[in-house]
């Protein structure tokens, strides 16, 4: 995705809450530059840092990155590129309470701006008329993101994928490790990392992101609702599948490869992701007692994955 542009306005009036919480970063969909010169104009009293993007498709990376305080889109852009907003808005997996907000002028028909709050806008506010409505709100609904972004960063559930974080991958892996023994069933772990790049790649740090994203949702979608999907680290995902004997993990394993490879020869993700499979079947005293071997066994199998080539599984099943 290209990056948009960056309007910023910073002003000596900046101290007291806004300094003290950081700049407040807002998107604006949009195709209008005198709207963005408005806007940046308008929201001179507070410490504001505008982006702009002109398509719509960009909205899906925006309520999914944690460093978006709020979104505007213009609700005057053709109709071609408004007609799938409420889709794009529903297909974010669990979207954190960021502000998302339609700006119009007096020409937008009601029927416009009610299929607007259907698709799931918080509000329609009409400028310039209600310029100052717009910023009060905006102020008000940013203080609360960022109290919700606040509890739940310390909660079990990563605030930008709605995975799991590492702290609560911990705690279902333990619990699903005790279920495992007393049914005497299976468990596998599943982990997901970028293949290495050449040294002379030119890949930047945002798109590795942008592709995490991605590989997110495909995750979000794709997954059993037996599964559970957490987040190790910015770009290293995990699912943990009970019931799941080896021939099943590498399946499921095999699907989220895959699926990188198409997206990467398709030139539309910029790295291909491998994994690596670690299980037990049966009763296993030793993951009951230590379930965090399970996982160090399945980061092992990642990195021999990666060693062997792109969009590679390895699996490590029973050697825990």
């Amino acid at each position: 995705m290209a990056k948009g542009k960056v309007h910023e306005r910073l002003t000596s009036s900046t101290a007291g809450t806004a300094s003290a919480q950081g700049c407040t970063a807002v998107t604006v969909i949009t195709v209008d530059e005198l709207l963005m010169s408005s806007l940046a104009t308008l929201l001179r009293e507070d410490r504001y840092q505008l982006t702009s993007h002109q398509r719509t498709e960009s909205l899906t990376s925006c309520l999914m990155d944690r460093r978006t305080d709020a979104v505007l889109i213009d609700l005057r852009l053709p109709a071609n590129r408004l007609v799938d907003l409420g889709r794009l808005i529903r297909d974010v997996p669990k979207r954190p309470t960021i502000p998302l907000i339609g700006v119009c002028d007096a020409e937008l028909s009601v029927q416009t701006r009610l299929r607007a709050l259907k698709d799931g806008l918080w509000d329609v506010i009409e400028l310039p008329v209600a310029s100052a409505e717009l910023v009060a709100k905006l102020g008000t609904w940013v203080l609360l993101k960022r109290d919700v972004d606040g509890l739940q960063s310390s909660s079990l559930l990563d605030v930008e994928t709605g995975h799991y974080t590492s702290q609560g991958i911990k705690r279902r892996l333990r619990e699903l490790a005790a279920l495992t023994q007393r049914t005497d069933d299976a468990l596998s772990c599943v982990v997901f990392g970028p293949d290495r790049v050449s040294d002379g790649s030119s890949l930047t740090s945002e798109t590795l992101l942008e592709a995490g994203r991605e590989f997110s949702l495909a995750l979000h979608h794709r997954t059993r609702n037996s599964d559970v999907v957490g987040r190790l680290e910015p770009v290293k995902f995990l699912i943990l599948a009970p019931n799941t004997p080896a021939p099943g993990a590498v399946r499921l394993a095999e699907r989220f490869t895959s699926f990188s490879l198409s997206r990467l020869v398709a030139g539309e993700m910029a790295v291909t992701f491998s994994a690596g499979i670690a299980g037990v079947e049966g009763r296993n005293g030793q993951v009951q007692a230590c379930p965090e071997l399970l996982l160090a066994a399945a980061e092992r199998a990642l990195n021999q994955a990666r060693t062997a080539g792109a969009a590679q599984v390895a699996a490590a099943w029973g050697n825990v």
